[in-house]
């Protein structure tokens, strides 16, 4: 009698723990799920809106694609323009990118509003965009008999995408305001992000396009060369440079600066994760060249050596940049590209509230200058930036 008893109590017990057990599971998935803080029922909001819209809608229905729309509408609803959703296709590129190799014809652009397509701002040489005649100051306006008139510039890009070794038909709207139709192949490019030579009297010379993987080493190893040279001074072209990896900008910053605070994160809870530089530094008089392309890496670079008294800066006010992007892979094969942190200069300057870095020495380019430049094909002495650091170096 006495173990049945037993036994009934440990199977009661038993049952008690499983259901324990099986309530706590309930709960963490519907946390997990969001039930309690209003996301389930954002999804399950969702899930009818697209189920509906398949049973009545008219027209055809491509659920990525609305898929991909309704993702990329939640991140532009943050109002932050550095934080963006990316379709499995975009995060392939994006990847190429940051490893200065990607899938493309060889140009870099921005949207054009006025004239509607996209705005080539330069062009890589050897590319499959020269080959096929495009110059900086194009505007893209077709992509395959499709005008561009209205669309983001990331879903131009998006249109612009395909296989590699496919030919795409570009709509080319020319600075004269003539139009052709020129054919490009979809190629992979691999970029070095550093080109430098050594100038009269003894000023070296060196061009960064961005500051995405391999670019430290590349920079490191060019001053190294010019300074075996006999390079005395130096002038750092970061125009037209849109920034990159944190871990290169630190790389550089510790080479060319002595030791102190080199980059301060402030992250959402407020706290500073400080990064520093060791003693040892390249010591040369130096000028940095910026423009109202250069913003994120390419404009704390600016400002840190400029902080340091290591430089002077001559060209254009940058964009002003404040943010640091983490990109989260999403189980879709997509990504989220998004502000997870704020940054300061040594001197707690943000970039984004000074409006930018002003340059010491104001030197504006023409159109036809920029237009030049962009293409790789503004000589040294036709460079009114270039001659203005110039000739602060040659007298120090």
């Amino acid at each position: 009698m006495q173990k049945r008893v037993t036994l009934r109590r440990i199977l009661t017990l038993a049952l008690a723990a499983l259901a324990l057990a099986c309530l706590i599971v309930f709960f963490v998935i519907c946390g997990q799920l969001g039930v309690f803080d209003g996301r389930y029922f954002a999804v399950r909001e969702y899930a009818a809106l697209l189920d509906t819209m398949d049973k009545v809608y008219i027209g055809q229905l491509v659920e990525s694609d609305v898929s991909a729309a309704a993702m990329r509408a939640a991140v532009d609803s943050l109002g932050d323009r550095w934080s963006y959703y990316m379709t499995p296709l975009e995060y392939a590129s994006f990847l190429d990118n940051v490893n200065n190799s990607y899938a493309g014809i060889g140009v870099g652009v921005v949207a054009d509003d006025e004239r509607g397509g996209m705005l080539v701002t330069f062009v890589y040489r050897n590319s499959p965009a020269e080959a096929a005649g495009i110059v900086a100051g194009d505007t893209i306006t077709g992509i395959d008999g499709e005008d561009m008139k209205g669309l983001g510039l990331n879903d131009m890009k998006a249109r612009l995408a395909r296989k590699i070794g496919d030919t795409v038909r570009l709509t080319v709207l020319h600075a004269d305001g003539a139009a052709e139709e020129l054919d490009a192949v979809y190629s992979y490019i691999f970029v070095d992000p550093v080109s430098f030579e050594m100038l009269d009297d003894g000023i070296g010379y060196i061009a960064l396009s961005d500051f995405d993987r391999g670019a430290a080493q590349s920079f490191i190893s060019a001053h190294e060369s010019l300074t075996e040279q006999g390079a005395r001074a130096f002038v750092y072209d970061v125009r037209g440079n849109g920034g990159g990896r944190l871990k290169e900008l630190t790389d550089m910053l510790d080479f060319l600066l002595p030791e102190g605070e080199i980059f301060v994160a402030v992250g959402k809870d407020g706290r500073e994760d400080i990064t520093r530089s060791g003693p040892d530094f390249a010591d040369f008089p130096a000028v940095v060249l910026v423009d109202r392309y250069s913003y994120s890496a390419a404009e704390y670079f600016a400002a840190t050596l400029r902080e340091y008294d290591r430089a002077v800066l001559v060209g254009e006010q940058t964009t002003g940049k404040n943010r640091v992007q983490t990109t989260y892979e999403l189980p879709g094969g997509g990504a989220l590209h998004i502000s997870s942190s704020q940054y300061l200069t040594k001197n707690r300057v943000s970039l984004y509230d000074a409006g930018g870095v002003a340059p010491d020495y104001p030197v504006v380019l023409s159109d036809d200058e920029l237009s030049l430049f962009f293409s790789g094909m503004l000589d040294i002495e036709d460079d009114p930036q270039l001659q203005q650091a110039l000739a602060l170096l040659q007298g120090s």
